[in-house]
C-alpha cells in the first residue's frame, strides 16, 4: 500500500465525501463568485441573477406596456374617426332623400294641374263661371270657423266699423290670448 495517490484514488475519495467526482468539476471559479476575496466574495454570492427566462419575460412585458401606451392613442382616434365618418355617412344618406323628396315636390308643382288642384283646395278658387259650395259638417257649423289656431269674428262689429277700425279689431283679436307682457 502506497501513500501517493493517484488521480484514481481522488475521484474514489470524492465520492465518498459525498460530493460530485472530480471529473465533472470544472476548473475556475464557480458561477455567481467573483475572485477568492474571503469577505467579499460571501456578500457577492448572496446576490442572485434572475435566470434567463424571468429576465427575458420582464423585457418582454415592459416592451409590450411601452408599445400599448403608444398605440393605445392612435387606435382610440382611429376608431373615433371612423365613428365620426360612419355618423356623416348616415346624415349624408338622410339629407340626399330629403333632397330627392323636394325635387319630387318641386315637379308636382311644375304641372299646372297640381297647382290648380291646391289652389281649389287650400285657397277655395274657382274659375270663372263655377259655382263654390262650402260643406258643414253634421253639426250644422262651417267647417272653416273651426280651424285651430283662429279666434272668431263676429260679422256684425266688423260691418259697421271702418276699414281701419276692422283692421284694429283683427290685432285685438289675434292678441287675445297672449300672455300679458311688461317692461322692464
Amino acid at each position: 500500500m502506497s501513500t501517493a495517490r493517484g488521480p484514481r484514488d481522488k475521484r474514489t475519495s470524492a465520492s465518498r465525501a459525498g460530493g460530485r467526482p472530480s471529473a465533472t468539476r470544472r476548473p475556475g471559479p464557480r458561477p455567481g463568485v467573483r475572485g477568492m476575496a474571503g469577505a467579499g466574495s460571501s456578500a457577492a454570492s448572496s446576490v442572485r441573477r434572475a435566470p434567463a427566462h424571468v429576465r427575458r419575460m420582464l423585457i418582454l412585458l415592459a416592451l409590450v406596456v411601452v408599445m400599448s401606451l403608444i398605440v393605445a392613442p392612435v387606435l382610440s382616434g382611429f376608431l373615433r374617426q371612423r365613428a365620426e365618418i360612419t355618423a356623416a355617412r348616415a346624415q349624408l344618406e338622410t339629407e340626399q332623400q330629403e333632397i330627392d323628396r323636394l325635387r319630387g315636390e318641386l315637379a308636382r308643382w311644375e304641372d299646372d294641374r297640381y297647382v290648380e288642384q291646391q289652389a281649389r283646395e287650400r285657397l277655395r278658387f274657382v274659375k270663372e263661371g263655377e259655382t263654390a259650395f262650402t260643406v258643414i259638417d253634421d253639426t250644422g257649423t262651417d267647417y272653416t270657423e273651426a280651424l285651430p289656431g283662429m279666434a272668431p269674428v263676429s260679422d256684425a262689429v266688423l260691418a259697421d266699423s271702418p276699414w281701419y277700425g276692422q283692421v284694429w279689431e283683427s290685432v285685438k283679436i289675434a292678441n287675445e290670448g297672449l300672455p300679458e307682457q311688461t317692461e322692464p
